[in-house]
């Protein structure tokens, strides 16, 4: 099956062969209707030319007796069959008695055709009128010609003429060859012409514009488009120009607005990266100032305290230690039991102080809650993260989904993990690995911190988290921290444990009760 929609014809193609099909089809045409009417006229030409010769031959019989003279009209006849060989037979009948007779003749008659006129043919003839017949057999065509033989005015005889129209018909499909050959010819001309007219004023016209387009498409804004000529073609070139120029002055313009536009933005992006750098900067200070700033509030509340104690049982403490002294001097029994009372007297009063220093530094009850810890050390990640940019730290957090929330104070929790993940980063000064994870086991919310930093000895893992024990230098810790943390963890029914090699760094697990379902 053919589609005609993936034929690749040009313009100039269609438009010759619209031109073509038409110039063909009207000469074709024209030409078959003249050569029918001519035809059709020079058979009728040549029927009345074969009626005359057959009325002549008529005509030429003016007596019975020469009508009757078979050898004489024979000889006629012959003669005048080798003068036009188209004539196949011909017949001279004797019409006196009523019926045909045939008195001479010449030639074979046409196989299909009666050599004898019929009735209708002779009361014809008996008018004095010819009668023609046009008949085809086997293709060909043959005149029958019936003509009267008057004897005075009298119609004695008749003359019947078969002839053949071979000789027409070759001369009309000669014609037809030459009518053919002529049109054919004529649009050979047409088209020669007509492609080279085309060629000339619309396909090098529009090849040369698609070409043009063709360079611009690539980004040749320069080029123009020659204009040959003022008709539809030229009137096209010039507004191509036209369009052309629009598109240059466009295209600057566009350009010169990117070059600034992209001046702006490397200058606003230089701006803000400078600003985040400066951002990043002060922020990691700030991180660092908060940590140290909680250290030194530890340190500053620890000294406070300390202080107090130190005022609150100095002086009931020399007291005593002035009675004890005199006490071993003392031989009285009654001064002895004197000064045992006041010692005893201020060891209570120093236990008093203790219990008003420790009643005042203890912590409020904490607020309990429920806690989601995923978002809790989220937060607390955010917060250290310039931290550990600064110290060149990697972080991996591994959080479990749909995490169960426990019960506790959200602040106090927030201090130890806080305590926990400073203590991680403090253990690797030089940059590694922090792993911070959150999973849920047997009921229990377990928490893993581990870092890989310098580790814990092993004599001394089992102090950390015992008050004032630092593996720190000297002035870089309190020793409070994991105290701290355990006491917060411990608080809230959990527990913390560490695992530690010197040189491998330090895993610390703190586990959570799952919040009860009867404090949702």
């Amino acid at each position: 099956m053919i589609h005609l929609s993936r034929w690749n014809i040009g313009l100039q193609t269609k438009i010759t062969l619209y031109v073509i099909g038409i110039v063909v089809s009207v000469l074709s045409i024209a030409i078959t209707a003249s050569r029918l009417v001519i035809e059709r006229q020079a058979r009728l030409l040549l029927r009345e030319e074969y009626i005359t010769l057959v009325r002549q031959i008529g005509a030429g019989i003016g007596t019975l007796e020469e009508l009757r003279d078979r050898s004489i009209l024979e000889e006629e006849l012959a003669k005048l069959r080798e003068i036009d060989p188209e004539i196949l037979l011909i017949e001279i009948f004797d019409l006196a008695a009523g019926a045909p007779h045939l008195i001479a003749g010449s030639g074979k008659a046409v196989s299909g055709l009666s050599p004898l006129p019929g009735e209708l043919e002779i009361k014809t003839i008996l008018r004095g009128d010819p009668v023609a017949h046009l008949a085809e057999l086997r293709g060909q065509l043959f005149w029958e010609i019936q003509a009267p033989v008057r004897i005075g005015t009298q119609v004695s005889g008749l003359v019947l003429a078969q002839i053949s129209m071979t000789g027409f018909e070759a001369l009309v499909a000669r014609d037809r060859l030459h009518a053919f050959l002529v049109t054919g010819a004529v649009a050979a001309v047409i088209l020669v012409f007509l492609v080279w007219y085309l060629r000339q004023r619309i396909g090098r016209p529009i090849g040369s514009l698609v070409a043009e387009m063709a360079r611009v498409e690539a980004g040749d804004l320069e080029r123009q488009v020659s204009i040959e000529s003022q008709d539809e073609i030229g009137a096209l070139a010039a507004q191509f120009n036209r369009m052309l120029l629009r598109l240059r002055e466009g295209t600057d313009a566009v350009r010169q607005l990117n070059e600034s536009l992209q001046g702006r933005i490397e200058r606003a992006t230089a701006e803000v990266n400078r600003r985040y750098e400066e951002l990043v900067r002060v922020n990691r200070r700030l991180s660092e100032m908060q940590l140290r700033l909680a250290d030194s509030e530890r340190l500053a509340a620890a000294g406070q305290m300390a202080a107090a104690l130190a005022h609150k049982i100095g002086t009931p403490l020399h007291s005593t230690l002035g009675h004890l002294q005199r006490l071993k001097r003392d031989t009285s029994t009654e001064k002895r039991e004197e000064r045992l009372k006041i010692i005893e007297s201020q060891l209570e009063r120093m236990v008093q102080s203790i219990q008003e220093v420790l009643e005042k530094v203890r912590k409020p009850a904490p607020r309990m809650a429920p806690v989601e810890i995923n978002p809790l050390l989220q937060g607390l990640l955010d917060l250290v993260m310039p931290g550990l940019s600064f110290r060149g730290i990697e972080m991996r957090a591994s959080f479990e989904e749909r995490l169960p929330a426990t019960l506790g104070d959200n602040g106090e929790l927030q201090e130890a993990f806080l305590n926990l993940l400073t203590n991680a980063m403090d253990a690797m000064p030089n940059g590694g690995l922090l792993r911070l994870e959150t999973r849920s086991i047997d009921g229990a919310i377990h928490v893993t911190i581990a870092d890989t930093g310098v580790g814990i000895a092993e004599a001394d893992l089992e102090k950390i988290f015992e008050p004032f024990f630092s593996t720190k230098e000297r002035g870089k810790g309190t020793g409070l921290g994991l105290s701290i943390c355990r006491n917060i963890i411990r608080a809230h029914g959990g527990e913390i444990e560490a695992e530690s090699r010197r040189g491998a760094g330090t895993t610390l697990i703190i586990t959570l009760p799952v919040r009860d379902h009867e404090t949702k």
